[in-house]
């Protein structure tokens, strides 16, 4: 192998079981992962179980940083990665560092995805993706003893249970952007809604939210279409969308993700791209699909760092597992794993 220098840009599954094989394949290549966040790989799924005092903030991580030293395996966390120049063959950072590669793959994820009509609460309103927002959660539960959860995905309805748990007051509301990316039928409505009751969850049934209002530091005031609430804390989980808005003037093919072929190759020799961020191609349905879930993001990394080994490996998806949510085509694992 003449490639070198190996990039990898983000800490999820994806990126790291992309490290692990190239490392498997190359033993003297030079590996480096850039995290923009400052604390190493860790297992997303575990953050409701620390907000609940189930666990230890450290079992939330994936490897320590003596795993990363055997693997020869360069982590460099809290080091942003800005933009790429493809010409060039070199990543940018936040301070301008310059790093050259000989091949790259971008493995960045998702970050939580907010729906315009509350893109101006973002400020109070609290999401779950990483360990800092989980520490966020903690701080915020120890002074309050309400909650109102806006969302449907996995996440948020993993972090109820570990509210009720804790004892705490929830309220739940659903609409039509809440289970993304499975569509919110009154079948499914129905089912959700009802599993939360039996639990003890008080059901908010509403067509819209009009105004959010912070009356105190743990108070908070939310006018549906049919009545008022007050809640301590606002939580909104709508799902993730892949975090690749810094790549956008780079010369990659960008849709909602990073397009790629049924080889997760980009348009750039020895570029790859892999997980939450990437819209693969699939040729039976000549069509790009989308990636959710730890198992896609995991199988996706190690297909992508194998290609880039020199390998030739189709990812295998069957269109009957890829359902469409407003134009978008998601192949999606979550909804099985909980």
């Amino acid at each position: 192998m003449s490639m070198k220098r190996f990039v990898i840009i983000g800490n999820g599954p994806a990126a790291n079981h992309a490290a692990k094989a190239l490392r498997e394949n190359s033993s003297e290549s030079r590996i480096t992962i850039f995290s923009k966040d400052p604390f190493r790989s860790y297992r997303a799924h575990l953050l409701p179980d620390f907000i609940a005092g189930l666990i230890k903030e450290e079992d939330l991580y994936n490897s320590s940083y003596a795993h990363y030293n055997e693997m020869d395996i360069n982590l460099r966390l809290g080091q942003r990665v800005v933009s790429v120049d493809f010409s060039k063959r070199n990543v940018i950072l936040d301070h301008k560092e310059v790093v050259p590669f000989d091949g790259l793959i971008v493995a960045t994820g998702g970050k939580p995805r907010l729906p315009e009509q509350f893109q101006l609460f973002q400020d109070i309103m609290l999401t779950l993706k990483t360990p800092l927002d989980a520490r966020m959660w903690v701080e915020k539960l120890s002074n309050v003893d309400s909650v109102l959860i806006i969302g449907g995905d996995l996440t948020s309805l993993s972090l109820t249970k570990a509210l009720l748990k804790l004892h705490k007051r929830v309220k739940f509301i659903l609409n039509d952007d809440a289970f993304w990316p499975v569509p919110l039928n009154e079948e499914i409505y129905r089912a959700v809604t009802g599993r939360l009751e039996q639990r003890g969850v008080e059901i908010v049934h509403c067509r819209r939210i009009r105004r959010i209002t912070q009356l105190e530091e743990n108070l908070l005031e939310v006018e549906t279409d049919r009545e008022i609430l007050e809640t301590g804390v606002l939580g909104a989980f709508f799902g993730l969308v892949p975090d690749v808005g810094f790549l956008a003037r780079t010369g990659l093919d960008i849709d909602r993700g990073i397009l790629v072929d049924e080889f997760l190759k980009t348009r750039f020799a020895n570029v790859y791209a892999a997980g939450d961020c990437a819209q693969v191609y699939h040729p039976a349905l000549r069509d790009y699909w989308v990636s959710i879930g730890h198992e896609n993001a995991t199988a996706l990394g190690r297909i992508a760092a194998l290609n880039l080994a020199g390998s030739h490996f189709e990812v295998q998806v069957k269109p009957e597992s890829i359902l469409e949510v407003g134009g978008v085509k998601i192949n999606t694992s979550w909804w099985t794993e909980f």
